[in-house]
């Protein structure tokens, strides 16, 4: 019969050097990541204009 495994060329080769086993009782935790900073005074006032120029512009639009 054939052999039907695959040539050792063709199987991942592990790496030596990766992260060791944890110790037992050890677990793997998911971080979350940081919660975005509030939006300072600036951000908010430059939204809210570009927000009236694109409500102006619309408005305009249906104007004409």
């Amino acid at each position: 019969m054939t052999d039907d495994r695959k040539p050792s060329e063709l199987h991942p080769n592990r790496d030596p050097s990766g992260t060791p086993p944890l110790p037992d009782g050890h677990w793997v935790r998911a971080s979350r990541p940081p919660d975005p900073s509030p939006l300072t005074t600036r951000q908010k006032l430059t939204a809210v204009l570009v927000v009236m120029i694109v409500v102006a512009a619309v408005v305009i639009g249906v104007l004409r």
